[in-house]
């Protein structure tokens, strides 16, 4: 019994000296435990932004107006009185759904025409689509006993029509594809990038390395990040044999798609730089970038909408490439938008890029004096 005592205690010394497992094994679930509570602390989604194309500019259509901005899973964003490209609202506007009232409205309830009133549903995320497609039939449905109670009429006085658009069939694989997708890309770039200069480090060959590239620190950054860069392209090619595998449609723009997968391989290869420099040992890199890549994914807004985040997971999520790529890749894709879509997210994605790589090559620098200092 005392061995077996001293062997446990031996792993409890084993455990608190190794600074890694700790983080993993207490860090870890703590700190996902308070992810997923502030991102999904709300437990509903409200104040989702709709468009409202009002051709009929009368009391009547102004109280449904009022009734659905009543109704806190809904905001009006905007009200038009013309018609729109519903394509352009929903990219433009960030908004989910647009409701259409239609010319001659009122008259016709009070005639018994029973006119229609169109909807139309930004299906690309199937969560909130749902929140808003029940909320407009909830309001529609409301208005309608109202009107019949007051008038003496039928229950229906006017129907709702309601169009899904980008992704009809509420198919759950094309939603959830652009994320898988880029979760996986940015894991394997990350990991092997922190682990190729780990490598470095423990091989104690950076110096030397320097040194033979004339001191060059951009020369040696360079020369260990092209190769990754253009087995990225494999990849491409892989990912692009899937679409045919799973049977999805290619996106329309492909030399786009191309584009802001280049400046998300860029960004997320600084990172596993970073990585690399900061722990220094191949094991710990990976380990760090384990911890590092759910709070990434979960804040990014692939399932549960970016801006219904908590302002802090915002935030956190904008520092990281993968918000802006899997939101830009996920219009493009499902919407068959263009980069003017999707330009805050390419902004962004620059930015990102740009401070990174000054991150990276400062590091880099920094470590390499040292290195030299005492080779």
């Amino acid at each position: 019994m005392k061995i077996f005592i001293s062997l446990i205690k031996r792993e409890f010394k084993l455990f608190t000296s190794n600074k890694i497992m700790m983080v993993l094994y207490l860090g870890g679930p703590a700190l996902y435990g308070m992810l997923f509570g502030v991102v999904y602390t709300k437990g509903k989604l409200t104040e989702l932004p709709i468009i409202v194309v009002d051709r009929d500019n009368t009391p009547m259509s102004a109280n449904f107006i009022d009734m659905l901005n009543d109704v806190d899973v809904l905001r009006v964003k905007e009200v038009r009185r013309e018609n729109v490209n519903m394509k352009k609202v929903f990219m433009e506007n960030e908004a989910y759904a647009a409701v259409v009232i239609p010319s001659r409205f009122e008259a016709d309830v009070l005639l018994q025409r029973y006119p229609e009133i169109n909807t139309y549903i930004n299906n690309t995320n199937l969560l909130p689509s749902g929140y808003v497609n029940r909320s407009i039939s909830t309001v529609a449905s409301t208005l309608n006993a109202f009107i019949a109670v007051r008038t003496g009429k039928k229950p229906e006085i006017f129907h709702l029509n309601s169009y899904h658009l980008f992704n009809p069939a509420s198919n759950y694989f094309m939603f959830i594809w652009p994320s898988y997708l880029g979760i996986i890309l940015q894991s394997v770039v990350m990991v092997v990038l922190a682990m190729s200069f780990a490598f470095e480090f423990e091989t104690g060959s950076l110096a030397m390395l320097y040194v033979q590239s004339g001191k060059s620190a951009l020369t040696i950054m360079a020369s260990k990040l092209i190769p990754y860069w253009l087995l990225s392209l494999i990849i491409l090619i892989i990912y692009g044999g899937y679409f045919y595998v799973f049977r999805q449609h290619l996106p329309i723009h492909i030399g786009q798609v191309i584009f802001i997968v280049l400046l998300f391989v860029g960004s997320t290869s600084f990172i596993g730089m970073i990585a690399g420099l900061m722990v220094q040992t191949q094991l710990s890199a990976i380990q760090f970038l384990m911890v590092l890549s759910l709070p990434i994914y979960i804040s990014s807004g692939f399932s549960w909408p970016y801006d219904q985040n908590a302002p802090a997971t915002q935030i956190f999520s904008m520092v990281f490439p993968f918000m802006p790529f899997v939101n830009g890749f996920r219009i493009l894709l499902i919407q068959h938008g263009d980069l003017y879509d999707i330009q805050d997210f390419i902004r962004l994605q620059f930015i990102q890029l740009a401070v990174y790589f000054f991150i990276a090559f400062t590091l880099f620098r920094i470590k390499t004096n040292r290195a030299l200092k005492t080779a």
